[in-house]
């Protein structure tokens, strides 16, 4: 039996304190803003964990058991603030202000942070792996995910700072983070693997897969069609395709000097993202 239990923090740095959307609002009489938006001084991104596990021999020593629930809660830190870089500018206090409007209409507004997401995730990891003989060796893993975006700066406020939400065919979209209740991006609630692996006397092989469900993403296309309107923004939901990868290596010792190796990836040719921005080659 195990159990952890994890929080994390990282303090904000001067240069985002002091070139955050609070301490602009603040500084060119944008109070009423703050107060109507909800808007605080940059606080430190947060993250805490829970997690529980059990593992059991499964009667060979080579076979085990393993299950674990874990629980965790995390604000999201310090985005640009991308959505809101006309809109507050139009409210009242600020609307007479020629500089905060000037300067929130600009380029510059991309730069000014805030604490913009906040989200909580949980589920149930499982593992189970087993010898047979003494060549083979098996192991397999399933991972379920519930996550959901508890406060969105983007969301939450959609209305208040643009009028409305941008819509793909009266489906709510959050272009540039996930909405108020819906599952943060590139988050699959289903994951697996599988791996086997063989050692003989002059052959070893191993195989390696790894599979994900769909995921929430957003296109990030806001505003950016030729009539700078949403037309190339689509729904969150499902929005990543699920995958799956498998990898297939093996060797032979020809010679007590000498061994041929092979390795092949990706086998499928499936397009996927592994890490972020790097498509996954055929």
């Amino acid at each position: 039996m195990n159990f952890s239990f994890a929080q994390g923090v990282r303090e904000p740095a001067l240069t985002e304190e002091f070139g955050s959307l609070y301490k602009f609002l603040l500084l060119n009489g944008g109070q009423a803003t703050i107060q109507q938006l909800g808007i605080s001084p940059i606080q430190a991104p947060t993250t805490r964990t829970w997690e529980a596990a059990a593992s059991k021999p499964s009667g060979a020593s080579a076979s085990s058991f393993a299950l674990a629930t874990f629980t965790m809660s995390s604000v999201v830190p310090l985005n640009p603030l991308a959505l809101a870089r006309t809109r507050i500018a139009a409210q009242s206090d600020l609307a007479a202000a020629t500089s905060p409007g000037v300067c929130l209409q600009s380029e510059s507004a991309y730069s000014l942070d805030l604490n913009s997401l906040a989200f909580r995730a949980q589920g149930i990891e499982s593992t189970v792996e087993s010898g047979i003989g003494k060549n083979i060796f098996l192991r397999g893993g399933y991972t379920y995910l519930d996550s959901v975006v508890q406060r969105s700066f983007s969301s939450d406020n959609a209305a208040l700072i643009g009028g409305y939400a941008p819509t793909f065919n009266g489906i709510p979209v959050g272009i540039y983070s996930p909405l108020t209740g819906a599952r943060p991006f590139r988050r699959p609630p289903h994951t697996g693997f599988f791996t086997a692996s063989y050692a003989g006397k002059k052959i070893t092989g191993v195989f390696t897969s790894a599979f994900a469900s769909r995921s929430d993403d957003s296109t990030f296309l806001g505003y950016e069609d030729i009539n700078q309107g949403n037309s190339l923004v689509l729904p969150n939901r499902n929005l990543d395709y699920g995958f799956a990868k498998l990898d297939l290596g093996g060797s032979y010792q020809l010679l007590t000097w000498l061994s041929i190796y092979a390795q092949g990836e990706n086998l499928l040719s499936q397009q996927h993202i592994a890490p972020i921005g790097y498509p996954s080659l055929p």
